[in-house]
């Protein structure tokens, strides 16, 4: 993946509305060869609607799609140098898995040599040689989405849409084939462009990520950045687990470079003024993820240290790592992540044993409200 090259796909400006439905406002991003990129937010977010513009399946009310430095306008869906594997798969079931994957070749009526080299290539690329002449329903869920895949991959696509592509699987498979994925992209090259509700999905097999919500872009980022730095309250909650704490009230700190916040949970905590956000809308919010979390039986003498009493609550038991909450005055709670060792320790407290919960000062995020100006 080239970060200097020219963009394969450059989504400039589009809008998308159905009547009075804005499903997509002032889109603009771009896609960068080789890469995996998700498209990701909740239910109704746009993001299968830009999916879809992209592969000409639907048109933009505004904007743009360039593919390879070309406008798309005017230009269908089966002219475009993009291939679409959708949730479903839609594989044929009275086909064979070869005469699946040379389906599309022979609409366009090559050579029956040059089809059965493509075909033999695409099965290989996806380790299904030996399950060429098997019928769909002779095959796992994870092997049909991967005769899905050769069949869009066999037209030689410039890039590869997938639409919640995992999302009919069970949870292991689901695991194993993000695996399989990441390693089909990076043997054959092509930009995938994925688009999932599924953010754990997207954090592990994405170069970068753009998370949409209600038609906008909200934050397009490495998944590292996502989630260390998160734009906003939305894109915190919606990357991974966190604790958020709303901010009431700010004050003058004792020099200009310090600012005291209060909270309702955490009382009054002095915070560099410097890491204040430049920009936002409605207000700020603390948050700190439950990894950065640790638990005692009393506060830490450490100057720079957040801390905060409460009663032990559920510890949820996940193997090596576990969930502790912890319960706070006025019915608030947080989590904190404890390892193996410690959540054994924990099961074994009485439920509502007193407990102080804490991080460092500088583990702990600042964000807005909403990181969105009101025009855009």
């Amino acid at each position: 993946m080239s970060e200097t090259a020219p963009p394969i796909i450059s989504v400039q400006n589009v809008t998308k509305r159905f009547g009075s439905f804005t499903a997509l406002e002032n889109i603009t991003l771009d896609i960068r060869p080789g890469e995996i990129f998700a498209l990701l937010g909740p239910s109704g977010c746009g993001k299968s609607t830009l999916l879809r513009i992209i592969a000409g399946l639907e048109t933009a009310t505004e904007g743009h799609i360039m593919i390879d430095g070309q406008d798309m306008a005017g230009i269908p869906a089966n002219k475009r140098p993009v291939n679409m594997v959708f949730q479903s798969y839609a594989v044929f079931p009275h086909m064979s898995v070869a005469d699946n994957v040379a389906y599309g070749l022979k609409l366009e009526r090559l050579p029956k040599p040059e089809i059965a080299a493509k075909v033999e290539e695409a099965l290989a690329q996806v380790h299904l040689s030996d399950f060429a002449h098997r019928k769909p329903d002779q095959l796992s869920g994870g092997q049909r989405q991967r005769v899905a895949l050769a069949r869009a991959l066999v037209k030689r696509p410039k890039v590869l849409l997938l639409d919640e592509p995992l999302s009919a699987l069970d949870a292991k498979l689901r695991d194993a084939m993000r695996l399989e994925l990441v390693k089909l992209q990076e043997s054959v090259g092509v930009s995938f462009v994925i688009v999932t509700h599924d953010q754990s999905e997207a954090l592990a097999m994405a170069d970068r990520i753009a998370v949409l919500e209600a038609g906008r872009l909200r934050q397009l980022d490495t998944p590292a950045g996502l989630y260390k730095q998160p734009v906003d309250r939305f894109v915190a909650d919606f990357i991974g687990s966190i604790n958020m704490f709303a901010v009431i009230g700010q004050h003058d700190g004792a020099t200009q470079a310090e600012t005291t916040l209060e909270t309702a949970e955490l009382g009054r905590v002095r915070v560099s003024s410097a890491r204040l956000p430049a920009s936002g809308q409605g207000g700020l919010v603390l948050a700190v993820r439950p990894e950065r979390v640790k638990l005692a039986d009393a506060p830490p003498e450490s100057a720079d240290a957040i801390a905060v009493a409460g009663h032990l609550g559920d510890v949820a038991f996940q193997g090596n790592s576990s969930i502790a909450e912890i319960l706070l005055a006025g019915g608030a709670s947080l989590a904190a992540l404890v390892s193996e060792k410690e959540a054994d320790r924990l099961m074994q407290a009485e439920s509502g044993s007193p407990v102080t919960a804490w991080w460092r000062a500088d583990d702990m995020l600042i964000l807005p409200e909403n990181a969105l100006s009101s025009g855009g």
